[in-house]
């Protein structure tokens, strides 16, 4: 084996259904050389082929990875050990998705589940997911796509392999996200905070229409201070965790915040946050989930 011209490698795993294919297809947009279903015994070889002169030109490169069984773990370990050697970054990308959403989306395309030879998809999927609770783990990334329209997965994927992490001296990404508890919690976040506990501007009639990103909102969640409190504890929050968890090398820090409906308290949170850690030198990207899911509604 070789040095590789790759010195940015992401192995893009998780449940068969969940949008490997998709996420695999969408990084060669962005600039990454791709292959899906390799065998883990040939990743390596596969890393000496990117030294040949057509694909001299990439520096990013993603591996579609299935694991099918217990003794696929051990191997992926061994095989990453190897990659290390050969490149400046190895990450996993985990995709997954509630059991009922993967059912639904094979019934609708009628494909069958790589573990459903013998058994029902509802009994493959929950067999794939006691393989992949390991590598869930100690995955760097991961995304859960149950509600996710294909557009909405490559807008999350470009906010973190485009306009974030590109390069492989990049520093921790902080992933700032808003959403609507009344429409569910999402499963990838490593924080949930809750904004609910600020005077909400629905019951104002003036303000219900309006978000977080508008002044008039701003200026009634600013009137009592209990934001500015809030958000002050915060900052002192990320203070103490960034320097550790840059310790512990992680590459990205998911978290969300969230209000009933999404569309004021949560959205100016996030803003408001966003704005005070990139002052502090953060890298920071952020998301409404809900911001126009029911634009009347935050209660």
């Amino acid at each position: 084996m070789v040095k590789t011209s790759i010195r940015y490698l992401v192995l893009v795993t998780g449940f068969s259904g969940s949008g490997r294919s998709s996420t695999l297809k969408y990084l060669e947009d962005l600039g990454f050389f791709w292959v899906d279903n390799l065998p883990l015994q040939l990743i390596p070889a596969f890393m000496d082929y990117l030294e040949e002169e057509e694909v001299q030109r990439y520096q990013r490169a993603a591996i579609g990875v299935h694991v099918r069984g217990s003794g696929c773990l051990a191997l992926l370990d061994n095989c990453r050990q190897q990659l290390l050697t050969l490149v400046e970054q190895v990450e996993t990308l985990f995709l997954e998705a509630n059991f009922e959403q993967l059912v639904r989306r094979y019934r609708e395309t009628r494909r069958r589940h790589p573990l459903a030879v013998d058994r029902t998809v509802r009994e493959a999927i929950e067999l794939e997911a006691v393989y992949l609770e390991p590598l869930r783990a100690t995955a760097d990334l991961i995304i859960d796509t149950s509600a996710m329209t294909v557009p909405a997965l490559k807008e999350r994927l470009d906010l973190i392999f485009h306009l974030g992490p590109r390069s492989v001296t990049a520093d921790l990404v902080i992933f700032l996200r808003s959403f609507g508890f009344k429409y569910g919690t999402n499963s990838d976040a490593d924080m949930v905070l809750d904004g609910r506990f600020l005077a909400n501007p629905y019951y104002d009639p003036l303000l219900r229409t309006l978000t977080g990103l508008d002044e008039p909102v701003q200026r009634f969640l600013e009137q009592n201070g209990e934001a500015e409190v809030f958000l002050d504890r915060l900052q002192a929050l990320f203070d103490y965790l960034v320097p550790r968890y840059r310790q512990e090398k992680k590459r990205y820090l998911t978290v969300d915040i969230g209000c009933t409906g999404g569309q004021h308290r949560s959205v100016y949170l996030v803003v408001q946050l966003a704005r005070r850690l990139q002052q502090r030198g953060f890298q920071v990207l952020s998301r409404h989930r809900d911001l126009n899911h029911h634009r009347t509604h935050d209660r």
